[in-house]
């Protein structure tokens, strides 16, 4: 008998390669094929007639699924084993499958060959008796010293006593492997780590187990390892497998009664250890490793995840099967110890011992001074008082720490205990008393030589030796470093050191991560974390987000020498992060070995309208009904009375079509209503009042919710009604909230309403859950188990976020896009289509699109989806509702659907895409896919007016062939003219664009570009494209400049409602830096479309400027907006500061900021004095930036001032600069203050683009 085994996963080819040898010995003989790599030679030997039988286990994402099963087809036996099984293929009866697959369930090489004796008997009709399927013992202890397994604890701990005398003194490790590799003897990793944790003075218990097992079984038959675990009380647990450790979500309960940290560790099963060595940003570790040994067990709320393993294989001579070794990375399993004795001892220890040093963000490149505690949604400083009265409660020692925020934000500041930046010399920091360590020269000198050498050299060839070039105080001839920050008893509080820059000043020049984004951070930020290190037991960084964690090195299973690593050493690292931020989240938790406390959101709803845009509204509707009954006369005098307020809102009184003016006004409300603005940050540890949570309800029923009534429905019950649909509609909420089932009436047709009020009390209790945020974090600083939650956003409805103070992960991004997001996709790529057409009268050619991974977490690749659409491309779904591809769609069923006529033909459109660097790397399929699509519409034979792609394609392949056709192959050109996908260099990220705007790096347009385009211009491609291997972040400037020169329109999506276009200046890096960088490639301006993701059910794509217009008026310019922030002290005007310095941005990047803007910027913050008292009293550091931004634009020509508003300006800053000088006080060093300085590449030695604009006209 002769059998044909075609694989798409093995993991057990050693027992298979023992059992080929036995069946052979008998006359069956088997030969194996792996279907990723050798699916053609199989169909040949299925063609050929060899087999008798045929095993097929394969995958419709792996090569040529339909191919295999068509060739298998015609062999007389057969049977499927994979996991999309194909009806009517499989020749055995079900009985005989079932039981046939009983016999591979568990690894016995005894039931191996069973089975195929099984198999055989069935084929061939004989009555052999076969054995059933043994019973086999898969969960035990394991260690490599003794024959056999343990299977009581007790026995075990009683055998490592005879062995080792003071094991009952030894902290007790648990680990968790595979049963399979015991059997399949691979198991070097697992007594590497069992040889060193006893090398450590720690106690292994190694529970064999089988991993994954059904889900219906009770917990106990689910988790057999549990009972060994329960038993032994150890203090952490190792978890070797991968995929899912739990099975359902609740069995979550099984960790939490263990209460110990889980580590996650990581087998590279695609690099081997020379390959993972070498690898210096990880880009080799694979989306295997990825998915299955980070994303599913995260969803356990394992941490740390640390590579302990890699793998070599060796095709097996006989059986063709490729056996794979896992090989142990002793370096990292010996820090791997060293970590796990800090986490033990943060364990045992006492809290009144306990030394924690807070950590608090800031944005350099937006004024240290003006952003301290900079974090995402969050109350920093009366959060931060919060948690040092729950510390002092708890027996820490916080000395006389003060339990104000304002007190404690007063102090830092009255000490200088930051960074050196514009305002702030290291002479004022020590004579104000904010130094809490200066690190000599044979103190860093000890610091660098504990460095691997590679990083070492990395620092020294960055940053010079000893001391660097910034944070440096020189007295008496000798230089330190200044660790600078606030010591109460054992708890510090330390701002995060600059990354990237150094000086008290902040220009082209000194900004040294704008001329390489893979520097290494320099010699202050290591000296400081080093003293965090020397002085902590754990630290925790509070608030969203910092530099750590994108710092260079690995992306996935980070080495010794990845600076993350190196900053952190041993330390525990405690991580209080917004629920809401998903992408920036999972780096943090990888990156950076965050332990995950997410902290609730603001509570956020539809911004309200001043009382002058509600006039104009309600003219407005007066308006429009005068004219609707021809009214004329009425209409001329509601003409009068809104043309002043519109002179006052600024921007409509220069049309001179006054009913565009109303369409244009009417826009502009509409989509203020819909801005999202927070009331206030969220207080650590502290519920939203029932007003509080009601409004958060009523905001997350802006979409709607299966089952549930619409908020318009909802309002409606709210009499008299206020005249405000959501206010009304927070009223009936904030009812159901206290009310009960009784009080709720079962009218008729009222059922929808009492699923409301069982919604409302559930979601409603879980978000007053948000008081156990700062007990989650004590228990985290007691090294406890933090239970996992999905992070997502309450404003799309992901109420699964709550409750908060869990360990935040997010969804399988491999199961992405879905069904719906295609559906969303296709609706906004026929608004762009339908929009360009009526405002150009024709299809665009090309589109630019930036694409974040925020679109994969928070909106399931509906901006994917949408470029696919665009392209005329679709996904293709597997059973098991995964893409495993994409295919055109046929020309002739490319049609645009039109409001105001028939449907017309589109073509193909061409997509230029520009990726964040977290979709690049933990989103990569999207980039793969998207590749796989320009590369597949690019050879279609189709005629270039309908498939601009193509078009393209060719242009840019008679390019390369005249350039470089002596030096590639044409089908190497042909790939490189199919690039498409482009993002920042390997281990970088970001566009440059910000830190130039910041630093004021440029002197016109041309300078952006090329800091755009040098950032951003590496190519990304799939390995699945033929004879080609994956595209890695090639260096390809050049084509990246030609697909942008042909771009006609910059697009992006606001992915999440919460933060929009002013909100976060990222966007101007992206969406701005593309519009520039296209504009100063050809000289004329794309146009710039952008589209939201709210409760419009529309998708509409919108004119840039208008969304950046009312979402300013909404905020920065409405007084309601205003009066919050005022509430908020210090972090409210700091947030003024940064929307003024966003606008600033989109100005110089798209110049899509009117004149009126910045006049009205200026008669709200510099002409009103309240407004200027304010700023100048809770922040005048944020004042300062707000005059220089102005003065910049003004002097750059972005904004033409008139006399009146440029004199109130110059006298703000002089005012405020009066201040700034009269605080510092006498010091000797300069500093840069207000001044501007303009430094461009040119003026900078160190500053050497690889890519340089031809500029225009030279």
């Amino acid at each position: 008998m002769k059998i044909l085994f075609v694989h798409g996963q093995m993991f057990q080819t050693q027992t298979w390669s023992r059992a080929y040898a036995l069946l052979l010995a008998e006359g069956v003989e088997l030969r194996f094929y792996a279907q990723h790599v050798k699916a053609g030679e199989a169909i040949k030997l299925m063609a050929s007639g060899w087999a008798d039988l045929c095993i097929v286990q394969l995958f419709r994402d792996l090569p040529q699924y339909e191919a295999l099963l068509e060739a298998a087809s015609s062999l007389p036996h057969r049977i499927d084993l994979g996991p999309q099984r194909q009806p009517g293929f499989t020749t055995f009866t079900a009985k005989q499958a079932v039981r046939f697959s009983a016999y591979l369930e568990q690894v016995s090489l005894a039931n191996f060959v069973n089975g195929i004796h099984f198999l055989v008997a069935c084929a061939t009709g004989t009555d052999h008796h076969i054995d059933p399927p043994e019973q086999v013992r898969t969960c035990g202890i394991y260690h490599a010293e003794h024959d056999t397994f343990f299977f009581d604890t007790s026995d075990y701990l009683r055998w490592q006593c005879s062995r080792i005398s003071d094991t009952v003194k030894r902290p007790l490790v648990a680990l968790l492997c595979y049963y399979g590799q015991i059997v399949e003897n691979n198991h070097a990793e697992i007594d590497a780590l069992i040889q060193a944790l006893e090398c450590q003075a720690l106690t292994p218990l190694c529970v064999v187990t089988e991993g994954m097992t059904d889900s219906s079984l009770p917990p106990e038959q689910r988790y057999p390892w549990l009972e060994y675990l329960r038993g032994a009380a150890p203090q952490l647990l190792l978890n070797l497998l991968a995929g899912r450790l739990l099975t359902q979500p609740e069995d979550v309960t099984i960790l939490k009664e263990l209460n110990l940290p889980v580590v996650q560790l990581l087998r590279l099963y695609q690099q081997t250890p020379e390959q993972w060595r070498q690898d210096v940003t990880g880009a080799g570790a694979g989306a295997a490793s990825m998915v299955f040994s980070l994303t599913q067990p995260e969803m356990a709320g394992v941490i740390e995840p640390t590579a302990v393993a890699a793998t070599r294989g060796e095709t097996d001579p006989v059986t063709g099967l490729l056996l794979r070794r896992y090989i142990p990375l002793p370096e990292q399993i010996e820090r791997l110890c060293l970590r796990l004795h800090r986490w033990i001892r943060l364990r045992l220890l006492d809290n009144d011992e306990k030394r924690l040093t807070i950590v608090l963000h800031n944005n350099p490149c937006k004024g240290v001074e003006a952003t301290l505690g900079l974090a995402a949604g969050l109350d920093t400083f009366a959060s931060l008082a919060a948690l040092i009265t729950a510390l002092r409660e708890a027996g820490y020692d916080t000395g006389n720490a003060p339990e104000d925020g304002k007190a404690l934000l007063d102090l830092l500041l009255a000490r200088k205990a930051i960074s050196e930046f514009r305002w702030t010399t290291t002479d004022e920091i020590v004579a104000k008393g904010g130094v809490l360590h200066r690190v000599d020269a044979e103190e860093y000198l000890q610091l660098l030589t504990d460095m691997p050498e590679a990083a070492r050299q990395r620092v020294e060839n960055d940053w010079g030796r000893f001391p660097g070039e910034g944070m440096v105080y020189r007295q008496d001839g000798q230089a330190t470093l200044l660790v600078t920050g606030l010591r109460f008893g054992h708890l510090q509080i330390i701002v995060q050191p600059k990354r990237g820059c150094y000086g008290a000043k902040c220009n082209g020049e000194v900004c040294r991560i704008l001329h390489d984004p893979h520097l290494s951070p320099p010699p202050h930020w290591l000296a400081t974390y080093a003293y965090i290190r020397a002085t902590s037991d754990a630290v925790l960084h509070f608030g969203a987000h910092g530099a750590l964690e994108f710092l260079p090195g690995k992306q996935v299973g980070l080495s010794a020498a990845c600076f993350p690593e190196i900053s952190l050493g041993d330390l525990p690292n405690i991580y209080l992060y917004i629920m809401d931020v998903p992408g920036e989240g999972l780096m943090a938790k990888r990156r950076a070995r965050a332990v995950m406390v997410d902290h609730l959101c603001p509570v956020r709803r539809p911004a309200p309208l001043d009382a002058m845009t509600l006039e104009l509204e309600d003219l407005l509707d007066q308006y429009q009904k005068a004219k609707l009954h021809g009214e004329n006369q009425r209409q001329q005098v509601l003409r009068a009375r809104m043309q002043p307020l519109m002179q006052q809102m600024g921007g409509l009184e220069g049309e001179e079509d006054f009913d565009r003016a109303m369409e244009l006004l009417s826009r502009r409300i509409g989509r203020s209503r819909r801005v999202l603005s927070a009331t206030g940050p969220h207080l650590l540890g502290t519920a939203p009042d029932s007003h509080g949570i009601a409004t958060l309800l009523a905001t997350i029923l802006g979409k709607p919710v299966d089952g549930l009534p619409l908020l318009a429905e909802i309002a409606a019950h709210h009499q008299p009604s206020s005249g405000n649909a959501f206010d009304d509609a927070v009223a009936v909420l904030e009812w159901l909230l206290t009310t009960t089932k009784d009080g709720c009436k079962a009218e008729p047709g009222q059922q929808p309403f009492r699923r409301l009020l069982d919604w409302c009390q559930d979601v409603g209790g879980r978000i007053g859950l948000c008081t156990r945020e700062i007990g989650q974090l004590l228990r985290a600083l007691d090294g406890e188990y933090i239970e996992p939650g999905l992070c997502g956003s309450l404003a799309l409805g992901k109420t699964e976020a709550l409750p908060t103070g869990r360990n935040f992960f997010t969804s399988d991004v491999a199961a992405l896009p879905t069904r719906a997001a295609w559906e969303v996709g296709q609706a906004l790529s026929d608004n762009l289509l339908r929009k360009y057409l009526e405002d150009e009268g024709r299809f665009p050619e090309s589109v630019g699109i930036s694409l974040w991974s925020i679109d994969a977490f928070k909106s399931d690749g509906e901006v994917f989806c949408q470029i696919l659409a665009l392209m005329g491309m679709r996904p293709l779904w597997q059973a098991n509702g995964r893409v495993c591809g994409v295919e055109p769609i046929p020309l002739h069923v490319l049609q645009l659907d039109r409001t105001d006529g028939p449907g017309v033909l589109r073509p193909r459109v061409d997509v230029v895409i520009q990726t964040s660097s977290i979709l690049r790397d933990m989103v990569p399929h999207f980039a793969d896919l998207l590749d796989e699509a320009a590369v597949m519409a690019g050879d279609l034979p189709e005629p270039i007016e309908q498939n601009f792609i193509r078009k393209h394609t060719l242009e840019q392949l008679d390019e390369l062939r005249r350039e470089l056709g002596e030096q590639h192959s044409g089908e190497e050109l042909r790939r490189m003219a199919s690039f498409r996908v482009f993002s920042s260099a390997p281990g970088a990220s970001g566009t440059g664009v910000g830190l130039a705007l910041d630093a004021s790096a440029w002197n016109d347009e041309a300078d952006l570009a090329e800091t755009y385009i040098n950032w951003s211009g590496f190519a990304y491609g799939s390995d699945r494209i033929s004879g080609f291997e994956r595209v890695q972040g090639v260096a390809a400037h050049r084509l990246f400049a030609a697909r942008l020169k042909d771009v006609e329109v910059s697009y992006m999506r606001q992915a999440s409602p919460e933060y929009d276009a002013t909100d976060c200046s990222c966007y101007t890096g992206c969406l701005g830096g593309m519009s520039v960088a296209a504009k100063a490639l050809t000289g004329k301006r794309a146009r710039i479309y952008f589209a939201d993701n709210n409760s419009e059910a529309d998708h509409s794509v919108r004119d840039f400027q208008e969304d950046l217009e009312a979402t300013t008026m909404a905020k920065l310019l409405n007084p309601h907006w205003i009066d919050q922030r005022q509430q908020e002290g210090y972090q409210g005007a700091g947030e003024v500061a940064g929307r003024v310095n966003t606008l600033f941005k989109w100005s110089a990047t798209t110049e899509t900021v009117a004149g009126w803007v910045f006049d009205r910027v200026v008669t709200t913050y510099i002409q009103d004095q309240t407004n200027l008292e304010w700023l100048r009293r809770e922040n005048p550091y944020g004042l300062e930036e707000i005059t220089r931004r102005l003065l910049e634009a003004q002097s750059r020509g972005l904004w033409q001032a008139d006399a009146e508003r440029l004199a109130a300006v110059q006298e703000a800053a002089l005012l405020i600069e009066g201040d700034m000088e009269e605080s510092i006080g006498e010091v000797r060093e300069e500093f840069q203050g207000s001044k501007v300085e303009v430094m461009t590449a040119a003026d900078v030695e160190k500053w050497r683009p690889v890519w340089r604009l031809e500029r225009l006209g030279q």
